[in-house]
């Protein structure tokens, strides 16, 4: 593998990694610390509570930064919006993991002769820390991306392009070489149009493409496309 894919490689199993991480973490605790809390229904509605308010905070900022970032409804961008909810919701939970794993950690060190006296024990504290340092890792990494406003926008702009932006589309007047759009109505006779990420931003590099920082438009202008068919010259 040549060096310009390291990058991309190494961000691409740090959040593997991290995911399993967090599985096994999450894991771990259903199965110790809060065993007895699992069957309680309480548990379950107060879970339930918590997601969802995360899940319209985070949306209704996601909304917020597509729409000051393209001036345009958001709901154009579904899979934008519901990626950067993701991202926020992430970035939400940077102090409450934080939190929960010097909880965890101050636990396991009150218990060590408990968990120690045996194998399993052992290995749940080692799964303890390990789960715990996978979570701070993982934590800080993404509130590094999100809580940054000028990283936070150059996540979402390259989110849009690569899910809702149409690169290939059949406008008269507009260069699809050049620039991608968004239908902004049924009809389709109207875009949004953007120009195209620059491949030298777009390939591999010394650091991971979705990092790389982006010049982002000011301004994202409305054109008529006019469809016209495409006839290949024999």
């Amino acid at each position: 593998m040549s060096a310009e894919y390291h990058a991309n490689t190494a961000l691409f199993l740090m959040v593997i990694f991290v995911f399993l991480g967090l599985y096994v973490f999450i894991g771990t605790m259903e199965t110790t610390i809060f065993r007895n809390l699992m069957g309680l229904k309480a548990s379950l509605v107060a879970w339930v509570v918590l997601f969802a308010y995360f899940a319209y905070v985070a949306k209704a900022q996601a909304v917020s930064d597509i729409n000051s970032l393209f001036h345009v409804d958001a709901s154009l961008l579904p899979m934008t919006v519901f990626a950067a909810t993701v991202l926020q919701v992430l970035n939400m939970l940077y102090w409450p993991v934080i939190g929960m794993s010097i909880i965890i950690l101050i636990v396991a060190y009150l218990w060590r002769h408990e968990f120690v006296g045996s194998h399993e024990g052992f290995a749940i504290v080692l799964t303890l820390i390990i789960s715990v340092v996978a979570q701070v890792v993982f934590t800080v990494m993404v509130w590094g991306w999100v809580d940054t406003p000028d990283h936070r926008r150059s996540i979402i702009y390259r989110i849009a392009h690569f899910a809702d932006f149409n690169s290939s589309y059949r406008c008269l007047g507009l260069d699809e070489s050049k620039l991608s759009v968004v239908f902004v109505d049924p009809a389709k006779t109207r875009v949004l149009i953007a120009p195209k990420i620059p491949e030298s931003l777009s390939m591999p590099g010394p650091k991971a493409t979705w990092l790389q920082p982006l010049t982002i438009p000011k301004e994202f202008p409305q054109r008529l496309c006019t469809a016209y068919v495409y006839e290949q010259v024999p």
